[in-house]
């Protein structure tokens, strides 16, 4: 995984670390949108991937997440501008809880911001008890 990649998941991390939707959301391309179990889920504003964002952290907060860490498990370049990535998630939780593992996988744009998610592929998350 590239240098400039792996700093674009380190403040995504960084964003969940502090349960900060808002952060979370301003790392997403609009539109984007999240595949996860049999569904695809659309996000056509700011406003709609903030809104699930903040929820998530929400969920986490409630369920202990302190911090998190991540390593990159597969990472495919698509030119200049486009990049696929498989990440590895380890969520430690306050309290006695188990941390969440779980492997994501995310559609990348380079855009005039930077690097944002177009597509969040949450294909083991469900896998997650709270």
């Amino acid at each position: 995984m590239p240098a400039e990649i792996r700093a674009f998941f380190e403040r995504y991390r960084d964003a969940f670390d502090w349960l900060d939707g808002e952060a979370v959301a301003r790392l997403y391309a609009v539109p984007s949108g999240i595949a996860s179990e049999d569904r695809y889920t659309p996000w056509p504003t700011f406003e709609s991937i903030r809104e699930n964002m903040a929820a998530l952290c929400a969920l986490y907060k409630e369920n202990g997440y302190s911090s998190a860490t991540f390593e990159p498990v597969a990472f495919l370049a698509q030119g200049e501008n486009f990049a696929i990535a498989d990440v590895s998630w380890n969520i430690e939780r306050s309290g006695r809880r188990e941390p969440w593992r779980f492997n994501t996988t995310y559609n990348l744009m380079r855009t005039s911001e930077g690097w944002r998610v177009v597509l969040c592929t949450a294909y083991s998350e469900k896998k997650l008890n709270a």
